[in-house]
């Protein structure tokens, strides 16, 4: 693990294809990095992916860790059911909703036709492409909602019921004794979730190749594309850091 993570601040520096020998280039990977459009792209679309469904990827996965915590046989089975999901293969999932958000006979066209709204193209239209692969990813909000099950197990009861003697309704309690003992919990899946997110590349690199016309084209499908299609390993590298 450390020598290619160190090898790459040396390969930064230098123009190299993998195939002929290094030249030393100094900063002109970095300066190149700063002044390409498509850098700025991949930046752009990362950003409001991870804008799009980090937010609502965290509060679902607190809404239906709330809805499971009861210590009974029905809701360790939903558990089960929300949790699985998320240990699915990438490749699978993206093969699996590339199929849902089919135009034509995607069954998620097929469901808004039956409520009477025409559906999108999705993955081939540049507006909804992005949107579609931030909803693809609250499918795997299992594993933080079992982060935010263990948090909530770990709430002294004896708060609630002090909470309760005082007045406080339901309401009042989540908001003034579970959010706060909540907050390391909830800063913690923020943290791991926008790295998590800063990573995307399965979805795109699967569904839409990073089309149409950059619409996913997220900054690890760049970084890839520049070091393993077009033999710019110096430049990837640069990108990587």
């Amino acid at each position: 693990t450390l020598w290619p993570f160190f090898s790459s601040i040396w390969y930064s520096f230098n123009q190299w294809d993998m195939l002929t020998d290094m030249k030393f280039v100094g900063l002109a990977n970095y300066s190149r990095m700063f002044h390409n459009d498509v850098f700025w792209k991949s930046v752009s679309v990362t950003v409001r992916y991870i804008i799009m469904s980090l937010p609502a990827g965290l509060v679902l996965a607190l809404l239906l860790a709330i809805l499971v915590n009861k210590q009974n046989p029905i809701m360790m089975f939903f558990r089960g059911v929300f949790f699985l999901p998320s240990v699915t293969s990438g490749v699978a999932v993206a093969v699996l909703w590339r199929w849902l958000f089919n135009p034509e006979f995607g069954l998620i066209n097929y469901g808004l036709s039956a409520l009477g709204i025409d559906g999108p193209n999705w993955l081939a239209s540049t507006q909804w492409a992005l949107p579609a692969i931030a909803i693809m990813s609250l499918w795997g909000v299992g594993s933080t909602m079992l982060i935010y099950l263990a948090g909530l197990q770990s709430v002294p009861q004896h708060l609630y019921e002090a909470a309760e003697i005082d007045g406080a309704n339901l309401p009042q309690r989540f908001w003034y004794v579970t959010l706060p003992m909540m907050s390391p919990t909830i800063f913690f899946t923020l943290v791991m979730g926008m790295i998590g997110s800063f990573q995307a590349f399965t979805q795109s690199y699967v569904m839409t190749r990073g089309g149409p016309n950059y619409a996913t084209y997220f900054y690890v499908l760049n970084l890839y594309n520049e070091a393993f299609l077009d033999f710019r390993m110096g430049y990837a590298s640069a990108l990587a850091w």
